[in-house]
């Protein structure tokens, strides 16, 4: 398996057919910030209910905290 990519800002946007038949082409978005704090609320709160009961708590925290600093680096760039 090879990946490749291009950068967006610079540089020829178009690309020679003959280098594009050789590659599966996948645009992705990114989600919600609403779906991705969801999504690892539920995966952490499953996780952390092997452990003791005062860890359920800490669910929410720790996803909003971890949010924010993505956001924090992932905006900043």
């Amino acid at each position: 398996m090879f990946l490749g990519c291009l950068n967006p800002k610079s540089g020829s946007f178009v690309i020679d057919l003959r280098l594009s038949r050789h590659f599966t082409m996948v645009a992705l978005g990114t989600p919600d910030k609403e779906i991705l704090n969801t999504i690892y609320h539920q995966v952490l709160s499953n996780h952390l209910k092997n452990f003791d009961s005062t860890f359920n708590n800490y669910a929410k925290k720790v996803v909003d905290a971890t949010s924010a600093v993505f956001n924090g680096i992932a905006l900043s760039a």
